[in-house]
């Protein structure tokens, strides 16, 4: 099945056109929480006064149901 990652921002929510396909909710919630670490990484805390910041990954089927929501920097979806 298809899925996408979006990455909701303060502002905005930035929408994955493409998505990618998994086998199961497993591998994706694996491939989610890797995303979600190389986002903390380049977008840290301190700088959130200077860039758009990243606050959850929402994660949603071909259908456009919200799968699961991670947040990142430990804020809430």
């Amino acid at each position: 099945m298809r899925y996408f990652l979006n990455v909701r921002t303060r502002d905005s929510l930035v929408v994955d056109d493409e998505g990618d396909e998994f086998s199961d909710t497993g591998r994706l919630y694996d491939y989610a929480s890797q995303v979600v670490a190389e986002l903390e990484r380049e977008y840290p805390v301190e700088a959130a006064d200077a860039v758009i910041v990243p606050v959850a990954l929402e994660v949603t089927s071909e259908a456009g149901d919200l799968v699961f929501c991670l947040p990142i920097h430990a804020r809430r979806c």
